[in-house]
């Protein structure tokens, strides 16, 4: 991490690929915004991407230790809500939309925090959660995790594990106080627009809800 940068948990920034050799550079170029999936106390910074055949992406596979890549400073209010703060939150994530949760909660453990979080991950199957073995063992002591997997016909673990889709019935099982907790919603456009009116149907006021729709995913990588 370069010398007196800062940021908060679940801020991004814009990255900037350098030009490769041989690799054709499409319309939109070689900048993407990306959060930041390391956690401010980290010494190192991180970030983490889909698979995909874009200009961009065939960039970052060529890249070798070593190569210089650039960032913005980082922006965005998509931040956690003060340990003070009483409400409970909750994380309703689609798929590489963890990115920004994934630091806020390596924050949190960092930080001994005691708020109550409880995390609704949507995937297709299990191999497509990211960070999925590490939310297993965060040490935060008001942490519930559960997996939602819609494509898989694994039967369901014990506990913290679903099949379908997040709904309703899910949010009123999972979440003590539906209407008293703070959301935090992350995923494709469609994913986010869906929660929200999931949400509303649900009584939950929409100043209490805060969105990050990752507007770059296409429809092949949405969950």
């Amino acid at each position: 991490k370069p010398a007196g940068y800062t940021f908060a948990a679940g801020q991004y920034v814009a990255l900037i690929a350098p030009k490769v050799e041989g690799i054709e550079i499409a319309a939109r170029g070689l900048v993407r915004s990306f959060s930041l999936v390391a956690a401010p106390y980290e010494s190192t910074l991180a970030f983490a991407m889909r698979s995909g055949e874009s200009a961009f992406k065939k960039t970052f596979w060529q890249l070798a230790p070593g190569d210089t890549v650039t960032i913005t400073d980082p922006v965005g209010s998509f931040i956690l809500s003060p340990e003070t703060d009483p409400q409970p939150v909750v994380f309703l994530v689609g798929g590489i939309g963890i990115t920004p949760i994934w630091s806020m909660l390596k924050q949190a453990e960092h930080e001994q925090s005691q708020k109550k979080f409880t995390l609704l991950y949507a995937n297709r199957f299990t191999k497509d959660a990211a960070f999925h073995q590490e939310l297993g063992v965060l040490s935060l002591p008001n942490f519930r995790y559960v997996t939602v997997l819609s494509k898989s016909e694994e039967l369901c673990a014990p506990t913290d594990d679903e099949r379908g889709y997040i709904c309703e019935a899910l949010i009123e099982k999972y979440v003590d106080d539906v209407q008293g907790s703070l959301y935090y919603l992350v995923g494709s456009p469609q994913f986010i627009e869906a929660m929200e009116k999931m949400l509303r149907g649900l009584g939950v006021p929409k100043e209490q809800c805060k969105q990050y729709p990752f507007t770059g995913l296409s429809p092949q990588t949405k969950s």
